[in-house]
């Protein structure tokens, strides 16, 4: 009996380590593995640094005994075998949550700390190759370049419906003339250039339309249409016409005799007006202030077009040894930083403010003076004409309206005034005060020199009070060849009331980012 008992008791524990430990062989490797991904209906687990590379290991079911209890139960008595029949029968059918933590997905072992570590997010069957730098950054500004464009579209489009759609502008021009191109050395006591303002405004209609060129969207789906302005001086006679009618007469040349030309014979004669005969014709403006048919990439920043609430920036202008327009096409389709480069023989900027069925804008023409670019091979644009434009949609403006024709100058000047450099830049502005609560700010003279005034740029600000809002827009562009580029265009608006209560008291600075 006791031979029986020690053998009993030999194979009892024989059986439980035969039970036991193959259930527990895979414990520790369970919890150092990710298990695969390639699974939805596996939970991820973070393994830590096993210290070799990326390699796979498939993961064997952890053996299991055969079912011993019916076998072993009449040989090892009725004794031992009613206790270790159900620990045996049971031991190779798991529970539910034994066969999610034991199940046959494939485990994946990560060295972290190798640079060369990928991870398989179970999408290819191969891992795709990897870009070079080169490739990666062609990728990267490949993204820079679709948004870019998609932000042309979006200049081009808001634009397009704020300042052009369905708008017929008419209104009453004032050409001020800077006596720097009438005569030599004439300046006024702070040593600025004499703005001289004619006898009698020009009247002006101005219209823009949209325009398909039938060139199929590009990849981006960007709209190929353009934009296309026209302005034209109207006499007393043909004010009352529709702008249809106009159309259908034949096109003069020579827009604002009266206001130019007659003006300089005015001034030869000394000062001596003489009179001239009403024209009858209409006269298209010959100075251009946008690119002849303006698209949604000419709303870069090279180009110096945009738009921002009710404010709007246009320029134009033309080079040294100027290019023919299909030279400047091609060349602004490859390196537009390049094509709008100066040095530039004119610059013509027009900065715009719209409220309601009004608006005002101020036109600057800047040009070399002659032989000026035998002096210097980055010669200086001087101003050479102001023009300030009161415009209501579909009428003429009258005399009455306070917001064209009331106090001059904004209220207590310059709602938000710009910096403009040290003392010497400074020097280069001057400011002129305008019926209407108006007020503009402007340089009478650009370096073409990028080493002058610390590569510091330029800005023209224009100030108008035109109800219960006043809004002042700046316009900052570069300086040097890179002078016709757009820094920023900025615009302030606050309640007229309010202005001097929330006008800034921390001296000039740039509206932050």
């Amino acid at each position: 009996e006791k031979a029986l008992l020690h053998m009993q008791s030999f194979v009892k524990c024989w059986l439980l380590l035969l039970v036991v430990a193959p259930a527990t062989a895979f414990s520790p490797c369970i919890k150092m593995c990710v298990k695969s991904s390639r699974s939805p209906s596996v939970n991820r687990y973070l393994a830590p640094n096993l210290g070799t590379q990326r390699r796979r290991l498939p993961l064997q079911p952890p053996l299991q005994p055969p079912l011993l209890g019916p076998a072993l139960g009449p040989a090892i008595g009725p004794a031992l075998g009613p206790a270790l029949g159900p620990l045996l029968m049971t031991t190779g059918n798991d529970s539910d949550d034994n066969d999610n933590n034991n199940d046959n997905s494939e485990l994946e072992f990560y060295d972290y700390d190798n640079p060369e570590f990928e991870i398989d997010q179970g999408v290819y069957d191969e891992f795709p190759q990897r870009l070079t730098k080169d490739q990666t950054e062609e990728e990267i500004e490949a993204m820079r370049e679709s948004r870019r464009r998609k932000n042309d579209e979006f200049q081009f489009e808001t634009y397009y419906k704020s300042f052009v759609k369905d708008c017929e502008w008419r209104g009453e021009w004032t050409v001020y003339e800077t006596s720097t191109f009438i005569q030599e050395n004439v300046k006024d006591e702070n040593g600025l250039p004499k703005l001289v303002k004619p006898k009698r405004e020009i009247k002006a209609v101005c219209t823009s339309r949209r325009e398909a060129t039938g060139v199929e969207k590009e990849e981006d789906n960007i709209t190929t249409d353009v934009i296309v302005h026209e302005e034209v001086v109207v006499t007393n006679e043909a004010m009352d016409d529709s702008l249809k009618s106009r159309r259908e007469k034949d096109v003069d040349g020579g827009f604002g005799r009266t206001a130019f030309e007659s003006f300089r014979d005015e001034m030869s004669e000394g000062g001596k007006s003489k009179p001239s005969s009403p024209s009858t014709t209409r006269e298209v403006n010959p100075r251009k202030y946008w690119p002849k048919e303006l698209k949604t990439i000419d709303f870069r920043g090279p180009q110096g077009n945009m738009c921002v609430g009710n404010a709007y920036t246009l320029c134009w202008g033309e080079k040294l040894g100027q290019a023919s327009e299909k030279e400047e096409e091609l060349m602004s389709l490859t390196d537009i930083a390049t094509a709008n480069s100066g040095p530039l023989q004119k610059l013509n900027i027009e900065v715009g403010l719209r409220y309601g069925e009004i608006r005002m804008r101020s036109k600057l023409d800047y040009e070399i003076k002659e032989g000026g670019i035998f002096k210097s091979k980055t010669p200086k644009l001087f101003l050479k004409t102001i023009t300030i434009c009161r415009e209501r949609l579909g009428q003429w403006p009258t005399k009455k309206e306070k917001a064209f024709y009331g106090p001059s100058g904004a209220t207590g000047g310059l709602f938000d005034p710009p910096p403009v450099g040290g003392e010497a830049q400074a020097a280069s502005y001057m400011q002129l005060d305008l019926e209407g609560y108006a007020t503009v700010l402007f340089p009478h003279v650009l370096e073409q020199d990028s080493n002058k005034y610390d590569g510091n740029g330029w800005c023209i600000s224009l100030d108008w009070t035109p109800g219960k809002m006043r809004y002042q827009a700046d316009r900052k562009f570069l300086g040097g060849k890179s002078i016709k580029g757009l820094k920023t265009l900025e615009l302030s608006e606050v309640a007229s009331e309010q202005a001097e209560e929330y006008r800034p008291r921390g001296g000039p600075e740039d509206m932050r980012q």
